[in-house]
């Protein structure tokens, strides 16, 4: 089977690493643009094309500022695919890609569709405070992750997986899964499935008002918020230092049911623990990282910490 891998991120990377291992044939590779990151700006690579020049050195790697171009469509034409594999690639795809391969356009999306269409639904999961996430190999469609299901494999989600660890689980379940459905495609696609459209949830993107801690709600959904955003882009607290005001993000936490007995939105130290009094329950804050500052134990922050701090 002939693919043409579209792809961006470090999830997408390690996809394209084990196809590596699989009997299909990678003819092409697109990633998205370089891209300034970090605090230097400096222009960087994407986990895919890293990837790609490390294992497929002798196989095209490309990089278009728009991927539905006629000019573009007519490159990837040439390479006369049988499926176009795309996992989190950052652009929507119009028609005249979709209908280039052979078999298919098949996308890996990491929620159990139609629940969480959209950007972020990995956090937007773990915000809701779900009990189980999954992988759905879908056929795309105009309509963004509308396409027909294909495969889908759940993963239960425990109290302690933040988006990192169930990134890492949604992995694992389609590199269990990748194998046989490249395997027994025509039988997969014979049984492809229609979404539910009364069933359609969204995940939009994470924009940064989605990342400031609200003392007024429950601890549990807080610390919903916290799993879902931890390391990064990480809830947080605004903190009055003085004259100061910084921000303090919450990487990990515990949450307590019963009634602090203190006002919502104060924070108070007992036996080098920080706590916060929310509105339901209250808050322990585990590990924390101050703005300009690295991620560090709750014990080794507060020493560094003035007697007197507050929530803003």
């Amino acid at each position: 089977m002939k693919i043409v891998f579209f792809g961006t991120s470090r999830f997408s990377a390690e996809i394209l690493a084990f196809l590596k291992t699989l009997p299909c044939e990678i003819v092409a590779i697109v990633t998205r643009t370089d891209k300034p990151r970090g605090r230097d700006l400096k222009c960087q690579a994407s986990p895919v094309k890293q990837k790609a020049l490390e294992i497929f050195p002798n196989i095209p790697l490309f990089q278009p500022e728009k991927a539905s171009t006629d000019d573009f469509c007519e490159e990837l034409r040439a390479f006369q695919a049988d499926l176009f594999l795309v996992v989190a690639y950052g652009e929507i795809l119009r028609a005249n890609i979709l209908s280039l391969p052979s078999r298919a356009c098949i996308n890996i999306h990491t929620s159990l569709l139609p629940k969480y269409r959209g950007a972020a639904p990995i956090q937007r999961c773990l915000m809701q405070g779900e009990s189980v996430s999954g992988v759905t190999f879908m056929e795309m469609a105009l309509k963004m992750d509308a396409g027909d299901i294909l495969l889908q494999q759940e993963v239960p989600i425990s109290s302690q997986m933040d988006n990192v660890s169930l990134e890492s689980a949604l992995l694992l379940a389609s590199l269990e899964r990748l194998p046989e459905f490249l395997e027994h495609f025509d039988s997969y696609y014979a049984k492809r499935q229609v979404q539910n459209e009364d069933l359609v949830t969204f995940a939009a993107k994470i924009f940064p008002e989605d990342c400031l801690l609200d003392a007024s709600k429950s601890a549990e959904v807080l610390q919903n918020q916290i799993r879902g955003l931890a390391p990064s882009p990480g809830a947080y607290v605004l903190l009055q230092l003085g004259s100061q005001v910084k921000r303090l993000k919450i990487l990990t936490s515990r949450v307590f049911q019963e009634k602090s007995g203190r006002e919502v939105g104060s924070l108070w130290v007992e036996n080098s623990s920080l706590y916060m009094a929310v509105g339901e329950g209250f808050l322990e804050f585990l590990e924390v990282q101050l703005e300009g500052k690295k991620a560090m134990k709750v014990e080794e922050f507060l020493r560094g910490m003035p007697k007197h701090f507050s929530i803003v």
